[in-house]
């Protein structure tokens, strides 16, 4: 009786969680939306004459549902906890630093954003780690290596991304402006600064947590998804 009870109270908990991820998922996508609908009445206004920002909001919209296609495709599915932190990251990034513009507004939201994400990738390297690795991936040495490198190559292949929008379009990603020489540098730099300092903390914590318990590795679930029924891995 008891196990029924904490498996029901499980099921309670699981389903509530489920909430607060849907509950996030779309109010991430109607700010996006509505985001992408002012950029559409200024172009129509004309008070607005580059479609970029309209190209934006609609790779933001795409790329909201980057958790959807990797299921659909690989057959894999991330917790709910990774997706939730996914979708909150891409509100503080991309709606409130790109499209509200804190990136301009405030000094240190790129920094705030680039330590942040060095963190979230981080983490997001342990489900690599378990699902690749399995059971094997218990040296805290190993975790370390994987997770900084992991990091930091996404925290390199953004400014890649920056530079090359820049470039190409004539934007203004990497807030240059008309900066020249090592000034111009800057925002680069403590953008790589910033997403290493976080990939550092990340798989320093990673790394001391296998240290003192080796099975913490397996706590980091990616389930598969077969047949409309979605089992773990592991098994």
């Amino acid at each position: 009786m008891k196990s029924f009870l904490k498996r029901r109270q499980k099921e309670r908990n699981f389903d509530a969680f489920n909430v607060i991820n849907m509950m996030l998922l779309v109010g991430v996508l109607v700010a996006f939306i509505i985001s992408a609908v002012f950029c559409i009445v200024d172009l129509a206004n004309g008070t607005q004459t580059s479609m970029m920002p309209l190209v934006q909001r609609i790779i933001a919209i795409i790329l909201l549902f980057l958790p959807l296609y990797i299921k659909l495709i690989f057959k894999i599915q991330f917790p709910r906890t990774a997706t939730s932190l996914f979708y909150l990251f891409l509100f503080l990034s991309i709606f409130l630093g790109t499209f509200i513009d804190l990136y301009t507004k405030l000094w240190w939201w790129d920094i705030l954003i680039h330590f942040s994400s060095g963190l979230l990738l981080g983490f997001l390297a342990m489900f690599l780690v378990n699902s690749l690795a399995k059971k094997g991936a218990n040296s805290p040495v190993y975790i370390f290596l994987f997770v900084f490198c992991f990091s930091v190559t996404f925290a390199c292949l953004w400014e890649i991304y920056e530079f090359a929008f820049d470039l190409l379009l004539d934007m203004d990603m990497q807030h240059a402006g008309d900066l020249v020489g090592q000034n111009a540098l800057f925002d680069t730099m403590f953008d790589m600064i910033s997403g290493t300092i976080g990939a550092i903390i990340s798989a320093l914590c990673c790394s001391l947590l296998t240290y003192k318990d080796k099975n913490f590795v397996l706590q980091f679930h990616v389930t598969k998804v077969k047949k409309n029924k979605i089992s773990e891995i592991e098994e």
